[in-house]
């Protein structure tokens, strides 16, 4: 009796273990936050829950949880190497080499619109690139950028002058400190940054005239064997693509920022990405272009 007791307890225990697991489904790893004010993950989260949602039917629930946080963008992608995070997905920028090494899902999540890029500056500085007219005369000044980016190497292969640090958060100090001309971001995460970092920064401003464009199309990436959750998210995002709700997202954490950078009066300087050479074209029929803003004003604003 003792011995049929002991081994129901022990069937009890597996259950109450397993139903956690059933009621909460897969476990999705997305990128943590490198600090407290770092905000850039927040929307990739979001559309990699909508992608999850789109697909409950077929694949069952899911479960989100972080990567560690404080990880730069290097560290980071040598731990998704090494497969430290289960079931690990994250958004980077397209090269030849990242779609060597991981499984890309090629829809671009945030649209492409990374790669237009506005720059922080000295408020003492706010007027001083009105004359800055091609790459040439932009490579006189300093700009800092990230270790590990690829906006660092295609400004490099671009012959701009580029200081690179590995800390976040002290880019906007080094702007501020005028150890640095120009701090060159995304204009969809610049107004959130500015609001993050003005207040601790007191002389950062927003540079009004330029805007650096080039193709930067980032994918949500996993390892190369977990294919069966790259394939639900791909479908996710195709379904949310269809029906509205994927650009739905896109404008609710992007618009105000593009709006306020006033994009169609600034003066363009086109950079080339070499680092995209195999990279299947399809996916420029996702890419946000300036012409929305103009032509499409109305289904901007919803």
């Amino acid at each position: 009796m003792k011995s049929l007791l002991n081994k129901l307890g022990v069937l009890i225990v597996a259950v109450w273990i397993q139903v956690p697991a059933l009621a909460f489904g897969t476990v999705f790893t997305y990128m943590g936050n490198e600090s407290s004010l770092d905000e850039r993950n927040s929307y990739d989260k979001s559309l990699l829950e909508l992608a999850l949602e789109k697909t409950v039917a077929e694949y069952g629930p899911y479960t989100m949880q972080p990567s560690g946080e404080g990880l730069s963008l290097s560290r980071l992608i040598k731990l998704a190497e090494a497969k430290h995070y289960p079931n690990f997905f994250f958004k980077f920028s397209a090269t030849d080499e990242m779609l060597e090494k991981f499984l890309a899902i090629q829809i671009p999540a945030d649209r492409g619109v990374v790669g237009y890029r506005v720059a922080f500056v000295h408020q003492q500085n706010s007027q001083a690139f009105n004359q800055v007219s091609d790459i040439s005369s932009l490579a006189k000044y300093s700009i800092v950028q990230g270790i590990g980016w690829l906006d660092t190497s295609i400004m490099q292969y671009n012959k701009l002058s580029v200081f690179q640090v590995s800390n976040y958060t002290s880019m906007f100090a080094m702007v501020e400190r005028k150890r640095v001309d120009l701090f060159f971001r995304g204009v969809n995460e610049i107004a959130n940054e500015f609001t993050d970092f003005s207040q601790s920064h007191k002389n950062l401003v927003i540079e009004p005239n330029l805007l650096l464009v080039y193709p930067l199309p980032r994918f949500f990436m996993t390892s190369k064997d977990n294919i069966s959750n790259a394939r639900r998210v791909e479908l996710g995002l195709q379904r949310a693509w269809q029906d509205g709700s994927f650009v739905a997202l896109w404008r609710q954490n992007h618009l105000a920022s593009l709006e306020q950078a006033q994009l169609a009066k600034r003066k363009v300087i086109q950079l080339e990405n070499p680092f995209i050479k195999t990279l299947d074209p399809n996916y420029r029929k996702y890419i946000f272009t300036i012409d929305e803003l103009i032509t499409e004003p109305a289904a901007a604003q919803n």
